[in-house]
């Protein structure tokens, strides 16, 4: 009991010095907000984390604490090269903008509709309430997840391999190279999911299947499709597993206590939303838009090439890690076709495939729908086991870090060091504030068809339904939602001719799936037809250099005021 009384004891220390931290980066913290969250947080990690006691033979405890150290430390520098840029990605505005409204006491998709599953934006919520709405420390509460995730990927390997330390931690210090890229850094649905997704795989082959821990593995991957729908496919290579050596009337008993566990958080939501009467909503998002998606059909091959290609151009070595190890995996495949019932119940290998159907499912080429590729890539360290193989990658490894660490530590550095500085030096932020000194009361309204970060500063709802910039332009969203009364079909050139909104942001050009494309839906001049209506002059947001890391010389920031009548 001692062990547990210094361990919690340790545990609220980091609560306060957590807390203390984030209180002192952001002037604007509410402390005891923030601390209480937090602790909860930390005290749920308590009890079902820290009390895992590594009571297992051989282990040094030190060796373990020392490593994640270390990976805790390459997380942070390696999530933060990119910092100051305020804007990598439309996504995560757009998820910002859906989730204040749950502070409002509104459901997710109840006024802001977003293509994902509900538990996303409780969980942005949540960050935005530690971190008071500071975008920046937002970021950097993100980058846990990434941490917690590369600590799963050490104990799955751990488990599995009598205890090595080495495999363990060259197979996380991988993933988290992998995830250092541009298009990795981002707080993007599929981090959230592979935290549990990770989870499930781990509980999966090192605990017994009992039901209790059947019914948890469900459970955990329930809070993945709750997140994001489509990775109810990760589900498959559970349930092949749960079929491995055992009679059909076993499988069905597992697959049923499974069921239980995935389908009992969806029914508790399904029953909220039908409450609200948004029952239609909630199908729609789950069901009819996904197919949607699929059906469109823009991922290809040459991307895939593409994307493995980016890793030579920014870490060398790097690439010739991903080279070195699928070539060993590809022979080690090779070596196992004599017997393919291995490889089929193998769930390594089911994840890898389920993987790459992820990203041809999703079909639009985005290559943040390959993070879970790059944590199972990662996990496959364990079929390596000729020591000649380990060895080099390890060495390959150990080079890739000193040249990521060579190019990226000060810059990155530099970030961390000085949040405020950092944070200060975000364009949108200031155009927020510039929008909000012409009103003199919050009482106004934005329609934002792009830049959502705007009506995030403001504490603003979007005067859309639809919040991303790219789903107003996709008919099976429009046409599905539309179908169900939540929106007409043409509403935004109504907005636009026939209400009027206190500011109105948009772009009459942007590069859509690598080409230039004009806006066909509106007619973004607003000043040409709506004569009460200023424009600002934004050269000086859009010429920042932290506006944003992707350049598109075709995309505008045209902002107009409505004029205060006389």
């Amino acid at each position: 009991m001692k062990i547990l009384d210094n361990k919690f004891f340790y545990i609220l220390s980091l609560a306060i010095i957590f807390s203390t931290i984030f209180n002192y980066l952001n002037i604007e913290r509410e402390a005891s907000l923030s601390f209480v969250i937090l602790l909860v947080i930390i005290g749920l990690l308590y009890k079902y984390l820290f009390t895992w006691h590594f009571d297992w033979p051989n282990v040094n405890n030190n060796i373990i604490y020392f490593l994640f150290i270390i990976l805790f430390i390459f997380t942070y520098i390696s999530q933060n090269v990119f910092l100051n840029y305020e804007t990598l990605d439309w996504d995560i505005p757009s998820y910002l903008v859906a989730s204040q409204e749950i502070k409002n006491g509104y459901l997710p998709n109840e006024t802001q509709w977003e293509s994902k599953g509900p538990l996303l934006f409780y969980f942005y919520n949540i960050f935005l309430l530690i971190s008071s709405k500071n975008f920046l420390i937002f970021k950097l509460l993100n980058d846990l997840i990434l941490f917690f995730i590369s600590v799963i990927l050490f104990f799955t390997i751990f488990r599995s391999t009598d205890n090595d330390y080495v495999k363990s931690f060259f197979s996380s210090l991988l993933f988290l190279l992998l995830m250092s890229q541009s298009w990795a850094v981002s707080e993007y649905s599929e981090t959230f999911c592979l935290l549990f997704i990770s989870l499930a795989n781990f509980l999966i082959l090192k605990v017994e299947l009992t039901s209790s821990n059947l019914f948890l593995i469900g459970l955990v991957m329930s809070f993945s499709t709750l997140i994001n729908q489509g990775t109810f496919i990760f589900t498959l290579p559970l349930i092949i597993f749960f079929y491995k050596n055992v009679e059909i009337n076993k499988f069905i008993k597992r697959l049923f206590i499974f069921g239980i566990g995935l389908l009992f958080p969806h029914l508790i939501f399904v029953i909220i939303y039908a409450s609200q009467n948004l029952l239609n909503i909630y199908f729609a998002t789950y069901i009819q838009i996904p197919l949607g998606y699929v059906q469109s059909n823009y991922a290809n091959i040459y991307e895939l090439r593409v994307f493995f290609r980016s890793f030579h151009e920014n870490i060398e070595p790097l690439y010739f890690v991903l080279t070195v190890l699928i070539f060993f995996l590809t022979v080690r495949t090779f070596q196992k076709l004599g017997n393919l019932k291995n490889i089929f119940f193998d769930i390594k290998y089911l994840n890898i495939a389920i993987c790459f159907l992820f990203y041809f499912v999703g079909s639009h080429n985005y290559y943040h729908h390959l993070i879970f590729l790059m944590y199972f890539l990662s996990l496959m360290l364990l079929e390596i086991n000729v020591n000649s193989q380990n060895l080099l990658i390890y060495f390959l490894l150990t080079i890739s870090s000193f040249v990521f660490l060579q190019q990226n530590f000060e810059k990155s550095l530099n970030n961390i060091s000085s949040p405020n500085k950092t944070f200060s030096e975000y364009p949108l932020k200031d155009l927020a504030i510039e929008i909000d000194s012409y009103f003199d009361n919050d009482d106004y309204t934005i329609l934002a068809l792009d830049y959502l970060l705007v009506p995030f500063y403001l504490d603003k709802q979007n005067y859309t339904y639809i919040v991303h910039p790219s789903n107003h332009f996709e008919n099976f969203i429009v046409e599905t939602l539309s179908d169900l009364g939540a929106i007409e079909s043409n509403y935004i050139e109504n907005i636009l001719l026939f209400e009027e909104p206190d500011v109105i942001m948009c772009s009459q050009r942007m590069i859509i799936r690598g080409s230039p494309t004009q806006n066909p839906l509106y007619n973004c001049a607003v000043d040409d037809y709506r004569k009460n209506y200023t424009q600002l002059d934004t050269s000086k947001y859009v010429n920042n250099p932290n506006f944003n890391f992707y350049k598109d010389p075709y995309k505008e920031l045209n902002v107009y005021i409505k004029q205060k009548s006389n």
